[in-house]
C-alpha cells in the first residue's frame, strides 16, 4: 500500500504531558540497553553471536522509530512521517529471523512441533463436540428444553477434559516422530557413555565404544578421536565411513578451539578445513593440567545441524571423555613397565638360576675335596700323634725335660690337627646326608669329668679356674650319641678358656624335668650384638673371636648345634659383650626322632 503523505499531514500541538511521554520514552530506552548489555556481558559464543544480530536489528528499528516519531514531529512541526513506525519493524523482525535460523536464536522445531500438536488435539476436540450436538439436535429434535442441551453440553464438556491428556500425548508423539527424528534423551546417553568410561581400562576399547556409542545416539555420520602424546599423535581412532581426507598434526593444531561449529563459523581457515574434511564438529579434549587430543565429529544424518542439545551434551563428554583417556593411557604405560620389569626379572632370575647350579657344583667340588684331603691327612697325622705319644710315654728311651717339652706342644699340635680333620669330615657327612647319631646309655658326669680334667692343663696354663659344678643328685644314663656329644662339650670348654683372658669357667651340669642342662659359663670377651644371629653359621666367626684367635675355622658351633638337635635338644646361648657368655644345650634321657625340612646344612651354625 502507497503511502500518501499529501492527506496525511497533521499539525502537531505538544501538550502538557509530551514531556513526559518523551522522558518515559528515553527512560525505558535506557532501561533495555543497560539489561542488554548486561546480559552482552556474561554472553559467550554462539550465544554473543545471537545478540548481536538481534542488538542490530533492534537498534536500527529504534533509532529509526525515534527519530519519525519524536525527533522529527518536533522540528518539522507535523508527524507525516510517523506512519514510517510500522515498517521500521521489518527491520529487527528480519534480524531476529536470520538469528532464528541461522544460530538457532529459539527452538523453533520444539515450538512447531507443539503447535502442531495442540492445533490437531484442538481440531478433534472441537469438532468431536460439534459433531455429538449436531447429531443430538437432530436427533432429540431443536424443541428440546434447554435442560437437555445444557446436560449433553456438560456431558461433552466432562468428556473433553478426561481426554484431553491422552490426545496431547499420543499427538504429541505424532509430532515427534515427524520433527524429531533424532530425538535422544541428553540424560541417558550420558549414563550409557560413563558406563563405558568407567568399565573399561584399556584404551582402545574406550576410543571405539565411545565413538561408537555418540554415533548412535546423536546419529552422526562419522566421528574420529586423535589422541596425542608429547605433541605427537599416539593414537587414531574412526567410527563410520572414512572421510575423503584424514587431517594431520599441523592441520589440528592450527584448530587449537575448545569447540569449533562449522555451521556458526563465519569463514576464514579454521571453517575452510573442517569443510575440506567433512567435519561439523572439533572439540579440544584436556584437562585442567594436560591436552589430550581432539574429537572430530561428521554431519548429522537428518541434516540438521548440531542444536543446543547437541552442543551441552558434548561438553559434558569431551571433559569425561579427556579424564578416561588419560587413565587409561597410565593403565598402559603401567602394563608396559610392569611387562617390561617382568622381563628384566626374569632375566636376572635366569642369571641367577644358572650361577646357582655352578656354585652347587662347586660346593660340591669343594665337600670332595675336603673330604678326601681330610681322609688322606688323617692317616699320617695319627701315625705322627702316635709316635709322639710313644716319646712323650719313653718308649723311645728318656728324653730330657726340654725335648719332652717340646715334644709335648708337637702332640698338642697334632691333636689340634687331628680335631680340625674331624670337623671338616663331619661336615663333608652332613653335606652328603651321612651324619648319623648313634645313641648308647651315657654317664654325663662322668664324661664332663673327663672333658674337664683333660683340658684343666689348658685353662691352668692361662691363669684361669676351670670349675665343674656336677648336679646334687645322681643322674639317670642319658641315650646319646656319646662321641659326638663330647665333641660338642670339649669345643665349649674349649673356646670358653680360649676366649677368657682372665677370670673363671664354670661347667655346671643339672638336671629339669625330664632334661639334663649343661652350661659352660666363662668372663671372656663376649660376644657383639651384630654378630649373634649368625654365630652358629658356618665358617663365621666374630671380629673380637679373630683378632683373639686367628686360627679359628668357625665350625665348632656349627656341628655342635646340628649334633644336639639332632637328637632332639636346644642350643643354650646369651652373652654380653665385655662380660661374658654362656654356652650349652638341653638334652632329653631318651632321644626323640628329629625331622630335618631342609637340606642337612642348612640347618647347622658355625662357632667363633
Amino acid at each position: 500500500m502507497a503511502l500518501d503523505l499529501k492527506y496525511q499531514r497533521t499539525d502537531v500541538v505538544p501538550g502538557p504531558l509530551y514531556p513526559g511521554y518523551v522522558l518515559y520514552t528515553v527512560f525505558f530506552l535506557l532501561t533495555s540497553l543497560i539489561l542488554f548489555m548486561l546480559s552482552y556481558r556474561k554472553s559467550k559464543g554462539l550465544e554473543r553471536q545471537r545478540l548481536n544480530y538481534m542488538a542490530a536489528g533492534l537498534g536500527i528499528t529504534v533509532g529509526l522509530v525515534f527519530c519519525t516519531n519524536l525527533v522529527l514531529p518536533l522540528l518539522l512541526g507535523n508527524n507525516d512521517l510517523s506512519g514510517l513506525a510500522s515498517y521500521f519493524l521489518l527491520i529487527f523482525i528480519g534480524a531476529t529471523s536470520f538469528a532464528i535460523v541461522r544460530h538457532r536464536l529459539f527452538n523453533i522445531r520444539a515450538v512447531v512441533a507443539r503447535s502442531v500438536a495442540y492445533l490437531l488435539m484442538l481440531v478433534i476436540l472441537a469438532g468431536s463436540y460439534a459433531v455429538v450436538i449436531f447429531a443430538l439436535s437432530n436427533l432429540l429434535g431443536v424443541s428440546e428444553s434447554v435442560f437437555v442441551h445444557t446436560a449433553v453440553s456438560t456431558v461433552l464438556a466432562l468428556l473433553m477434559a478426561f481426554t484431553f491428556q491422552p490426545l496431547r500425548r499420543f499427538f504429541e508423539k505424532i509430532t515427534d516422530r515427524v520433527f524429531y527424528r533424532d530425538r535422544y534423551d541428553s540424560q541417558e546417553v550420558l549414563n550409557n557413555f560413563t558406563q563405558i568410561l568407567v568399565s573399561e581400562l584399556d584404551l582402545n576399547r574406550i576410543l571405539k565404544k565411545s565413538l561408537a556409542a555418540l554415533c548412535e545416539s546423536l546419529h552422526i555420520e562419522f566421528a574420529q578421536i586423535i589422541v596425542f602424546n608429547n605433541d605427537r599423535v599416539y593414537r587414531v581412532e574412526h567410527y563410520g565411513p572414512l572421510p575423503l581426507r584424514l587431517m594431520v598434526a599441523p592441520e589440528l593444531r592450527t584448530l587449537n578451539r575448545s569447540m569449533l561449529i562449522a555451521d556458526e563459523l563465519e569463514g576464514g581457515q579454521r571453517k575452510s578445513l573442517l569443510e575440506s574434511h567433512g567435519v561439523r564438529v572439533s572439540m579440544l579434549l584436556s584437562t585442567r593440567e594436560e591436552f589430550v587430543g581432539y574429537l572430530l565429529l561428521g554431519d548429522k544424518l537428518s541434516g540438521d545441524i548440531y542444536s543446543t542439545q547437541d552442543v551441552n551434551l558434548l561438553e559434558i563428554i569431551g571433559k569425561e571423555l579427556a579424564v578416561a583417556i588419560l587413565n587409561a593411557k597410565a593403565y598402559a604405560e603401567i602394563q608396559a613397565f610392569n611387562l617390561h620389569l617382568q622381563e628384566r626379572v626374569d632375566h636376572a632370575t635366569n642369571r641367577l638360576r644358572i650361577a646357582n647350579r655352578h656354585l652347587k657344583e662347586l660346593d660340591r667340588a669343594k665337600d670332595e675335596f675336603i673330604s678326601m684331603a681330610s681322609h688322606q691327612l688323617r692317616t699320617p697325622l695319627t701315625t705322627i700323634k702316635g709316635y709322639l705319644s710313644m716319646m712323650l710315654e719313653g718308649d723311645a728311651g728318656r728324653i730330657s725335660k726340654g725335648q719332652k717339652e717340646f715334644v709335648g706342644y708337637a702332640f698338642d699340635a697334632s691333636e689340634r690337627m687331628v680335631n680340625l680333620i674331624s670337623d671338616l669330615l663331619n661336615v663333608s657327612r652332613l653335606s652328603a646326608g651321612r651324619f648319623l647319631i648313634q645313641t648308647k646309655p651315657t654317664d654325663m658326669v662322668k664324661m664332663i669329668g673327663e672333658e674337664v680334667h683333660q683340658l684343666l692343663t689348658h685353662a691352668q696354663a692361662k691363669g684361669i679356674k676351670l670349675i665343674f659344678e656336677p648336679p646334687k643328685d645322681p643322674l639317670p644314663p642319658a641315650e646319646i650319641d656319646e662321641n659326638k656329644t663330647r665333641q660338642v662339650i670339649m669345643n665349649f670348654i674349649d673356646n670358653a678358656i680360649y676366649y677368657t683372658t682372665q677370670g673363671e669357667v664354670r661347667v655346671v651340669l643339672h638336671q629339669t624335668g625330664d632334661l639334663v642342662r649343661l652350661e659352660v659359663r666363662d668372663t671372656g670377651i663376649g660376644v657383639p650384638v651384630d654378630a649373634r644371629k649368625k654365630l652358629f653359621s658356618k665358617f663365621y666367626r666374630a671380629e673380637n673371636a679373630q683378632v683373639l684367635r686367628p686360627d679359628g675355622t668357625g665350625l665348632g658351633l656349627y656341628l655342635a648345634k646340628r649334633v644336639i638337635e639332632d637328637q632332639g635338644g636346644t642350643i643354650i646361648f646369651s652373652s654380653v659383650e665385655g662380660k661374658g657368655s654362656v654356652f650349652g644345650f638341653e638334652l632329653p634321657f631318651k632321644p626323640q626322632p628329629v625331622k630335618h625340612e631342609d637340606k642337612p646344612h642348612a640347618r647347622v651354625a658355625a662357632s667363633k
